[in-house]
């Protein structure tokens, strides 16, 4: 396999250790999370990137001196993580990837959903974070690349109102857009995973059929949705923060609308 720019190197045994306490005993890191952490630490400080392809079994079981065993159960961590993925054939390999944000989304949808969780609880908390977003950007100097994004992604969605299967997409790439002015990394991951979780869970609702009446009742919402962006997009060029107050009763009216009678249910993300 080809060798990335910046390849992992040092055995296992000299990787810091961090010793977790489970009850009243001490447990040491198995070889292959060291492993997977070392690779791990790599790919976030960028010295291996997107499309890096590792270096193969042989090499990497050299370099770090572990079993082909560990070594393979360290790749799967790092997938089951989205930072690897293994392409078959002659060209083949462990590959670094992107991490996907549905993957956490999953993950933090199981354990809402062992704590009892209801959708009406998750979409609360995405109402934490647009309204205050709303009013960060408000209070901007500069709101000209936000607004611009904002009204791309406003026109995607009035031209797919009669689309439902493209229409939630652009509706939530707004929003995305939304938080992703504030320029706080944090809160746009943590709003992703909120949303993710909602789609994941409305799935099968948009992929049903619907008949010819609840057709046109959805176009109608859509249309409502756009001429609330609309709105807000006002407010925040004449940078009113009033802006905050009115997409809280906006995401009310969705959250009642979206929601409906499944608000209340314990969160059951399809398989």
């Amino acid at each position: 396999m080809a060798r990335p720019s910046a390849a992992p190197a040092g055995r296992v045994s000299e990787v810091p250790l961090t010793i977790e306490r489970t009850g009243a005993q001490l447990r040491l890191p198995k070889a292959a999370e060291l492993l997977a952490a070392r690779i791990r630490g790599q790919i976030v400080r960028g010295e291996l990137k997107e499309g890096d392809r590792l270096p193969s079994e042989i090499e990497l079981m050299e370099r770090f001196g572990v079993s082909r065993p560990t070594l393979r159960e360290a790749i799967r961590v790092l997938e089951m993580e989205s930072l690897l993925r293994m392409r078959r054939g002659s060209h083949g390999g462990a590959l670094v990837t992107a991490p996907d944000p549905q993957v956490a989304a999953r993950a933090v949808g199981v354990l809402l959903q062992l704590r009892r969780v209801s959708l009406r609880d998750i979409h609360e908390a995405r109402m934490m974070i647009e309204p205050t977003a709303a009013r960060k950007i408000a209070e901007s100097a500069e709101t000209r690349p936000v607004l611009e994004r904002l009204r791309e992604r406003n026109e995607a969605a009035r031209a797919n109102v009669r689309d439902f299967r493209e229409f939630p997409h652009c509706s939530w790439s707004f929003h995305k857009a939304l938080v992703e002015g504030t320029r706080n990394e944090t809160l746009t991951v943590l709003w992703q995973t909120i949303a993710d979780i909602i789609e994941l869970q409305l799935a099968s609702r948009y992929s049903r059929p619907m008949q010819p009446g609840e057709a046109e009742e959805q176009v109608r919402q859509n249309a409502r949705s756009v001429r609330a962006n609309d709105r807000l997009l006002e407010l925040l060029e004449s940078h009113d923060t009033a802006a905050e107050a009115y997409w809280i009763s906006h995401l009310t009216a969705v959250g009642d609308m979206l929601l409906g009678p499944d608000a209340d249910t314990v969160v059951d993300l399809p398989d």
